[in-house]
């Protein structure tokens, strides 16, 4: 079961166990407020947050191309880790330029694809970034893998992960207590549609 799925049955055992409580309470009018404050108060951003957070997942999760790229075998990135560097590589890039750090840069060096240099004197015609912790409303946050276009630092294209935090108690005993969810599509999708180009 994912996350949104164990907070959905876990409200569900909530509402049984509040619906038992209530039924020891004589006065009718009595029994109603109860169980609305027993529910309410640990459920009550439930409904908006999850629509909010399937919103966001429908419409912005897969990647978004905001204007034409044409293929490239050339990308730059800031920071280079082995995890990223396979997934160029994969994608078929010959040329990777590192305008930051990298965790074994002398390996990288050695194939032959990698470069070191600094942004202003990149070749690559389009850079990968990443932005993580985006705060949005309703206790979500968004990490970003943009393609960016290096004459004029404009996102041409973006694909965003997004994490629900849940309800405020989730959010306060975080992790323990997990989240509301998560939705995200390839992520080594943006390096292959960079590669081959889109839109």
């Amino acid at each position: 079961m994912n996350d949104t799925g164990e907070l959905f049955a876990m409200a569900a055992v909530w509402v049984l166990i509040a619906a038992v409580i209530v039924r020891f309470v004589p006065n009718k009018w009595g029994r109603v407020v109860l169980f609305g404050v027993l529910v309410g108060i640990p459920f009550w951003e439930l409904p908006i947050g999850y629509y909010n957070f399937q919103k966001l997942c429908m419409e912005q999760a897969k990647l978004q191309v905001f204007e034409k790229i044409p293929p490239q075998d050339s990308v730059c990135v800031e920071n280079l880790d082995s995890v990223l560097y396979g997934g160029l590589v994969r994608a078929g890039y010959t040329r990777i330029e590192v305008t930051g750090g990298s965790d074994n840069a002398n390996h990288y060096i050695a194939s032959g694809r990698v470069f070191m240099t600094n942004r202003k004197q990149v070749k690559s015609s389009y850079c990968v970034a990443f932005e993580n912790n985006i705060a949005l409303p309703w206790r979500v946050s968004r990490s970003d893998t943009s393609i960016v276009r290096v004459s004029n630092d404009r996102a041409v294209a973006r694909q965003s992960v997004f994490y629900w935090w849940g309800m405020w108690w989730q959010q306060a005993a975080g992790p323990v207590l997990g989240r509301g969810g998560r939705c995200f599509d390839d992520p080594y999708h943006p390096f292959v549609a960079l590669r081959q180009g889109a839109g």
